[in-house]
C-alpha cells in the first residue's frame, strides 16, 4: 500500500511556518487561559456543494465561541464566516447557503434572564459574490428543490405569560400557525402567507404545499403555491384541521390529513385526502375511515403517524388507534367510595400511581413515554383506487413496516415479549401481510428485530438467528441460511456483552434487482449471491489485521452499484492506521487499490452530488483536524483548512500505541499520550483513564478546555502522561475485570521506564467512575483517584431505576456495561464482589467523587453510600455534589469549577503540590454560602487622582 503520510506532514510543516514568528526559542507552555482560541472543526452532514465547488464547516472554540466558514472547495481564504451559525444547507443550484444564527452562551443567558425570546436569525449568502443577507426571527427554514426559492417561517407570538411549550395531556389540537415567508432568489422578491403551520417542498420544480392554520377554523385551508409560476391555488379549504402534508417522491401526487369530530368519542379521526397530479385541476380523492366498513367505530386515522405512499402510487399508508370514549365510565379506576371521599374539591385530587408487578413497562419508563404513547398508531393501508382499507397491524404493540416495491409488510411483535424486554431481552415475532387480502404469513419467532430488514427491491427479509443470517423469499416463502456455509463468522464472537445473541458486524447494502446482499465479518466485506447461494470476499483484510467497510457516498442510495467501483474505509485493528481504498470487481476477480492510508485517523469521506470531488477528515493526537479534497483516486487530495495555526506556538505531547496482555494473557492495547515538552530520561506523574476500549482513539485530536473535565489535550500539557487503556469483562465480574486489565497496563507502561510508579493516578466517568472507585478500594497501585458518577454498590443499584430512560436497571445490569448476566438473588457474592462499597473500609487510595444531585442515569446516592461508609471507616474520600446538574455537568461555571478541582487533587497527590484546603479540610457550608455572597456583590468603583 502506498503510504501519503511525507506529503501531509510536508504540508503540515508549511501551514505551520507561516504562523512562526520567531524560532523555536518561543515555544511555551499551553496554559488554561489560552484554552478559549483552541479550534476543532466540526464536520457537516454535507459539506460539499452539490456541484462540488464549495466546502462548509463548522468551528467549535475551547471557549464555547462557534462559526460556520464557507470557502472553494479547492482552497482559499473563507468567503463568509457566520458567528454561531448551525443547520447550514446548499441550494441545489449551488448558488446559496443558508443558515441559522443563533446565540452565544453569554447573549443566551442574558437574554432568559430578561425574559426575553430566544429567536434566531436566518443568514443568506450569495456564493459567487459573498454577499450576504439576514432575515431576523426565523424559526425554521427549507430551500425549494431546485433551489430557486427559499420558505422561510417565523416563530409564534409568545403565549400569555411567556411560555411557549406545548401543552401536554390529550390535547390534540394543532396550534395556530405562523408567518411564511417564501423568497425568489434571483430578485429578492419575497411572498408572504400568514398562520401557515405546516409546508412541504415538491422534491421537483418549485412548488410549495402548505397548511393554513387559524385559532377559530376560519381560513384553515390546504394551499399549493407555484414559485415558477407565481400562483396559489387553494387545495382544500374547511374549519377542520389539516396535518401530514406528504408528496409521492418524483411525482406531483399529494396527501394530507383533514379532521372529523364526532359527539362521545375523544379527540378527532381523519379523511386522507388524495391529488394523484395537483397540476391539473382534479378535485381531491377523498378516503373517509367513517364511511361504511372503512374502520369500526371504536378506530380512528391519528395526524401522529405522517401519511406514506407507496412507489407506485396505488397506496396510501396511514396510523390508526383506539377511537376512545369522551370520558371514562365513574368505576374503572377507583371504588365509588374512594372516589366520593377524595374527588370533592378537584383542586385536591390524590396524585398517586400505582406500581403493579404485572406492569410490562415499569412506571418510570411509563411516565417518560407517555407523550409517545399517546401517539402510538396501527399501521393500515387505502387503496387509492377502491378507497379500500386494509389493516396491517392489528395491535399497538405491532410494528409495521412496508416492504418497498412490494404488496406486502413486515409486522414485528414487539409485545409478546413485553416482559423479557423490560430486562434486556428485547426478542420478537415477526411475520407479513398481504396488503391486497390481509393475509399473515409466518417468518420467524423470538428473534432481535434491530437486526431485521427487508431488501429494496421488496423480495426478501433478512433476519438474525443462531448467530446466522437468513433469508425469506417473500414470492416462495422459502427461508434460507444464507451464511451456514461461509468459512467465517459475520457474528462479533468476541463480544464480552451478556447476551444469548452477539452482535452481528452489519449488513453493507443490496445489490440491485436484490441479487445479492454485501455483509461484514471483523475484517472484510462478502457479497452473498442470493439466487445461487455463492459468497464471495471483495477485501482481503484478515491477514494484515485492516477492517474494511463500505462508505456509501449518495445519501439517498438504495441499491449498491456492482458495475462501478466500491469505495471502501480501511481501519487497522491494531496498528490503528486508517484510509481510504478501491475495489473494483472484473471478470477475473477483485481488486483493491489503496487511496489514502496514514498513520493518523482518516473518516468522513463525502463526496458532491453532482461533481466527482470528495472530502475527507484527517487528524492525529498532535494535528489538529482539517479537510482535504481531491478527486475520486484521492492520493492527491489537497489540505484546504488550516484550524489550529498557532499550534507550534506551543509545546504538545504526541501519541503512543502501548501493546499489554491482561492477568488472564488476552492481548490488549492502549493509547498513551506523552506531556508536552516530554524530556528523555525524566519520569512523570500519569493520569490512567478508563472506559472499556479506547485505544482506537490514538489519533483523535484532544481540545484543550476547561469545559471538557476530561481532557487529555490539558492533562498533557501540565506534565501528565495520559493512558487509556483496554479493559475487556467477564460475566459476573466487571470490576474484578477492571483490576485484570488496568494493573497490567499499568506496569506495562511503568516497565517502559516513563512513569514514576508512586505518582500514578485513575479517573473516570459514569461506567469509567466506576472502574476508578472499584480500582481505588481493591488496589493499592493508584496514589490517587478520581470518580465522576459511578456505579459503587452493584447490590443496591440493581434495585435502583435508570431515571433519565426510565429503564429498570434490572436490565441495565443484567445485559447492559456492568454485564452481571443473572438477577441479584442468583449470585448476591458477584455483585457483593464486584461492588467498591464493601471494600470501602480497607481503601488507601484517597477518592475524589463527584455527582450531580439530579443525575438520572446513576442516582447520587450511590455517591453518599462510598462517602459514608468510607468516612465512617476513616478513610479519604471527598465528594462534590452540584446541585441541579444531572448525568454530566452541563453549567459553564460547574464545568471550570470540577476540571481545576481534579487538577488540584491530581496536583497534590501526584506533584506533591500544595493542598487546597477543600482536600484537606473541605468546606463548611456557612463558609460557602459566605464565599458566594462575597462574589455575587459588585467590585467597588475606583475614582482616578488627578
Amino acid at each position: 500500500m502506498t503510504s501519503l503520510a511525507p506529503r501531509h506532514v510536508a504540508l503540515a510543516v508549511m501551514l505551520a511556518a507561516t504562523t512562526w514568528a520567531s524560532p523555536a526559542a518561543q515555544i511555551r507552555r499551553l496554559q488554561p487561559e489560552d484554552y478559549g482560541r483552541w479550534e476543532q472543526l466540526a464536520a457537516q452532514r454535507t459539506p460539499l456543494s452539490p456541484d462540488g465547488r464549495w466546502l462548509i464547516y463548522g468551528i467549535t472554540r475551547g471557549n464555547f465561541d462557534s462559526e460556520l466558514r464557507v470557502q472553494p472547495a479547492e482552497g482559499g481564504a473563507a468567503v463568509v464566516t457566520i458567528p454561531f451559525g448551525e443547520v447550514p444547507v446548499f441550494s441545489d443550484d449551488s448558488r446559496w447557503l443558508a443558515a441559522l444564527v443563533g446565540f452565544s452562551e453569554a447573549d443566551e443567558a442574558r437574554l432568559r434572564k430578561e425574559k426575553k425570546p430566544l429567536h434566531k436569525s436566518l443568514r443568506l449568502v450569495e456564493l459567487a459574490t459573498g454577499h450576504v443577507s439576514t432575515v431576523e426571527g426565523i424559526e425554521s427554514f427549507a430551500f425549494s428543490a431546485i433551489g430557486t426559492h427559499v420558505a422561510m417561517r417565523r416563530y409564534a407570538p409568545e403565549p400569555p405569560g411567556g411560555s411557549s411549550s406545548p401543552s401536554t395531556g390529550a390535547d390534540e389540537r394543532i396550534r395556530p400557525g405562523t408567518t411564511l415567508v417564501v423568497r425568489h432568489l434571483a430578485s429578492g422578491m419575497d411572498v408572504t402567507f400568514g398562520n401557515v403551520s405546516e409546508i412541504a417542498w415538491q422534491d421537483s420544480g418549485a412548488r410549495l404545499a402548505f397548511v393554513v392554520t387559524t385559532e377559530d377554523g376560519v381560513g384553515n385551508a390546504v394551499q399549493l403555491y407555484d414559485g415558477a409560476a407565481g400562483t396559489l391555488r387553494v387545495l382544500d379549504s374547511s374549519p377542520s384541521a389539516y396535518s401530514g402534508l406528504a408528496w409521492r417522491k418524483d411525482a406531483g401526487s399529494l396527501a394530507v390529513l383533514r379532521s372529523v369530530t364526532r359527539e362521545g368519542r375523544e379527540g378527532p379521526t381523519h379523511v386522507a385526502l388524495v391529488w394523484s397530479d395537483v397540476t391539473t385541476a382534479s378535485p381531491a380523492r377523498t378516503l373517509d375511515p367513517t364511511a361504511a366498513g372503512a374502520l369500526a367505530e371504536d378506530l380512528r386515522v391519528v395526524r401522529f403517524r405522517r401519511p406514506e405512499w407507496s412507489d407506485d402510487g396505488t397506496r396510501l399508508y396511514v396510523g390508526i388507534a383506539p377511537w376512545l370514549p369522551a370520558a371514562a365510565s365513574a368505576g374503572t379506576l377507583s371504588s365509588s367510595r374512594r372516589r366520593e371521599a377524595t374527588s370533592t374539591n378537584p383542586d385536591e385530587l390524590p396524585d398517586v400511581v400505582v406500581w403493579h408487578p404485572r406492569d410490562t413497562t415499569v412506571m418510570a419508563r411509563q411516565k417518560i413515554d407517555a407523550r409517545r404513547d399517546r401517539e402510538r398508531s396501527m399501521l393500515a393501508t387505502w387503496w387509492i383506487d377502491d378507497a379500500r382499507l386494509v389493516r396491517i397491524a392489528q395491535t399497538i404493540g405491532q410494528d409495521a413496516r412496508p416492504i418497498k416495491r412490494s404488496t406486502r409488510a413486515v409486522v414485528v411483535d414487539t409485545d409478546v415479549y413485553a416482559r423479557d424486554r423490560s430486562i434486556g431481552r428485547v426478542y420478537s415475532d415477526v411475520w407479513t401481510v398481504d396488503l391486497q387480502s390481509g393475509a399473515r404469513t409466518d417468518v420467524a419467532t423470538r428473534v432481535l428485530d434491530r437486526y431485521l430488514q427487508s431488501s429494496p427491491g421488496g423480495r426478501y427479509v433478512l433476519y438474525l438467528r443462531d448467530d446466522h443470517y437468513w433469508t425469506v423469499d417473500l414470492a416462495t416463502g422459502q427461508q434460507s441460511n444464507i451464511t451456514a456455509n461461509i468459512a467465517t463468522s459475520f457474528i462479533d464472537v468476541e463480544s464480552d456483552a451478556t447476551v444469548a445473541q452477539k452482535a452481528p458486524f452489519g449488513v453493507a447494502g443490496w445489490s440491485r434487482d436484490d441479487r445479492s446482499v454485501l455483509l461484514y465479518d471483523q475484517h472484510d466485506i462478502w457479497e452473498v449471491t442470493l439466487d445461487r447461494g455463492t459468497a464471495v470476499r471483495l477485501t482481503d483484510g484478515r491477514a494484515a489485521g485492516v477492517r474494511y467497510r463500505y462508505v456509501r457516498l449518495d445519501p439517498e442510495e438504495e441499491w449498491i452499484d456492482r458495475s462501478a467501483p466500491l469505495m471502501v474505509s480501511q481501519f487497522g485493528l491494531r496498528s490503528k492506521q486508517s484510509g481510504f481504498a478501491r475495489v473494483t470487481t472484473t471478470a477475473r476477480g477483485t481488486a483493491l487499490t489503496p487511496l489514502v492510508w496514514l498513520d493518523k485517523r482518516v473518516d468522513r469521506l463525502v463526496k458532491a452530488r453532482r461533481a466527482e470531488r470528495y472530502a475527507y477528515i484527517a487528524q492525529a493526537f498532535d494535528d489538529s483536524p482539517d479537510y482535504f479534497v481531491g478527486d475520486a483516486a484521492l492520493d492527491e487530495a489537497r489540505q484546504v483548512t488550516a484550524t489550529n495555526p498557532f499550534m507550534n506556538e506551543f509545546a504538545w505531547g504526541r501519541a503512543e500505541l502501548v501493546e499489554y496482555r491482561n492477568a488472564r494473557g488476552l492481548p490488549l492495547q492502549g493509547a498513551l499520550f506523552y506531556p508536552a515538552g516530554y524530556e528523555p530520561g525524566r519520569r512523570y506523574p500519569m493520569v490512567v483513564y478508563m472506559y472499556e476500549k479506547l485505544s482506537d482513539g490514538l489519533h483523535t485530536f484532544s481540545l484543550p478546555s476547561e469545559r471538557s473535565v476530561y481532557n487529555a489535550a490539558a492533562f498533557t500539557t501540565r506534565g501528565y502522561f495520559y493512558f487509556q487503556p483496554d479493559i475487556v469483562f467477564r460475566p459476573r465480574e466487571p470490576g474484578v475485570s477492571v483490576v485484570e486489565s488496568v494493573v497490567p497496563a499499568v506496569q506495562r507502561v511503568l516497565d517502559m521506564g516513563l512513569v514514576d510508579a508512586a505518582r500514578v493516578g485513575i479517573v473516570g466517568h459514569s461506567w469509567g467512575g466506576f472502574d476508578s472507585s472499584y480500582l481505588a478500594t481493591h488496589t493499592t497501585t493508584f496514589a490517587a483517584a478520581v470518580a465522576g458518577a459511578p456505579i459503587t454498590n452493584l447490590v443496591s443499584n440493581y434495585g435502583n431505576h435508570h431515571w433519565s430512560s426510565g429503564i429498570a436497571e434490572t436490565d441495565h445490569i443484567e445485559t447492559g456495561q456492568q454485564r452481571m448476566e443473572v438477577p441479584l438473588y442468583e449470585d448476591l457474592d458477584a455483585y457483593v464482589r464486584n461492588s467498591a462499597v464493601f471494600r470501602a473500609h480497607t481503601m488507601t487510595t484517597p477518592l475524589l467523587v463527584m455527582f450531580g444531585e439530579n443525575d438520572g442515569t446513576v442516582h447520587w446516592h450511590q455517591g453518599v453510600e462510598l462517602y459514608n461508609i468510607a468516612r465512617r471507616a476513616g478513610r479519604h474520600v471527598v465528594m462534590l455534589a452540584y446541585a441541579g446538574e444531572d448525568h454530566g455537568l452541563r453549567k459553564r461555571a460547574n464545568q471550570i469549577d470540577y476540571h481545576h478541582r481534579i487538577f488540584e487533587w491530581f496536583d497534590h497527590y501526584l506533584k506533591g503540590a500544595p493542598a487546597e484546603p477543600w482536600i484537606t479540610h473541605g468546606e463548611r457550608f456557612l463558609d460557602r454560602e459566605r464565599d458566594l455572597q462575597q462574589r455575587k456583590k459588585p467590585a467597588p468603583k475606583t475614582t482616578e487622582t488627578p
